[in-house]
């Protein structure tokens, strides 16, 4: 039994399919219809949701089409509007009382720092979590950094009993690796894998430090239908380049060249990450960029 009061939508009759009540956020919702843009009036939407008790009272949705506004019910000119991507993750919180418009209207004021800066560093030289300059051509691994469901100092000792020195390095992490398995001609493409890396390297071209896998260089193709990170033998065009950004712990995330939004590591299975650039607002807002550590081999 759903015991959370249901949250009152009003909505324009015109884009009603849009609600599709599919999820918690609008299965427990009371709704009522507008015929148009005309119809909206906000003070008399928040006397209907008043003179109803079992609502939520502190907040209500205006739902036209795919866009959807916030309004405070004792305030009627405070309003947050966002979009339908957004929808499951405000509408609950707001329904729940564990965030507040006021809150959103922040988040939007952090989520600029949030974006990567697109400027270059001068004289930029790749180097690992110690600080220490990694010359071309010299051979590492990426690690991914994220947080394990179990403790890595609390392992079972038979998971890692009869282990090599290099396997214990590399055990229970997570590691940057490359799809080999197309067969159709086209150059791999990087992915997250489980206790196991490939080796890269770097080249200075220029001044621009290219990431590098078996000679081939990392890119984006700005012509295909994702967003992942292939690896391919010509140095990248300007729009095709990966660029590289320091965080505060001395780790580095990657974005496009002068782009801000940072390639993710969406773990698919709990082998398989699948890496690659994600502009979804969701993403961009409460996700958290691949971060990589440097490990030398």
């Amino acid at each position: 039994m759903n015991e959370q009061k249901p949250i009152h939508y009003f909505v324009c009759s015109k884009g009603s399919d849009s609600l599709g009540l599919t999820n918690a956020t609008e299965d427990n919702t009371i709704v009522e219809y507008f015929d148009s843009e005309e119809d909206v009036d906000l003070a008399k939407f928040a006397d209907i949701v008043k003179s109803k008790p079992n609502c939520v009272q502190k907040h209500f949705i205006v739902n036209k089409g795919n866009d959807y506004c916030a309004v405070e019910t004792d305030s009627v000119e405070n309003s947050y509007v966002f979009s339908v991507r957004l929808k499951y993750r405000i509408v609950s919180t707001l329904a729940a009382g564990t965030a507040t418009i006021e809150s959103f209207i922040e988040e939007d004021k952090r989520l600029e720092n949030k974006l990567a800066k697109p400027e270059r560093q001068p004289g930029f030289k790749l180097r690992d979590a110690d600080g220490e300059i990694i010359p071309d051509g010299i051979k590492f691994a990426l690690q991914i950094l994220r947080d394990r469901e179990e403790d890595e100092n609390d392992e079972d000792e038979d998971e890692t009993e009869g282990l090599s020195k290099e396997e214990l390095l590399y055990h229970n992490k997570d590691w940057i690796g490359v799809n080999s398995f197309m067969n159709d001609g086209k150059d791999h493409f990087l992915c997250g894998n489980v206790d196991y890396h490939n080796s890269f390297e770097c080249e200075t071209i220029d001044d621009i430090v290219y990431l590098k896998h078996d000679g081939r260089y990392f890119y984006f193709d700005i012509d295909g239908e994702t967003n992942d990170i292939f690896i391919g033998k010509a140095v990248p065009a300007k729009d095709q380049r990966v660029q590289i950004h320091y965080t505060d712990d001395s780790n580095i995330c990657l974005t496009g060249w002068g782009g801000r939004v940072y390639v993710a590591c969406e773990w698919v299975k709990c082998s398989y990450g699948a890496i690659g650039l994600d502009n979804r607002e969701e993403q961009l807002r409460w996700g958290s960029p691949m971060k990589l550590r440097i490990v030398r081999l």
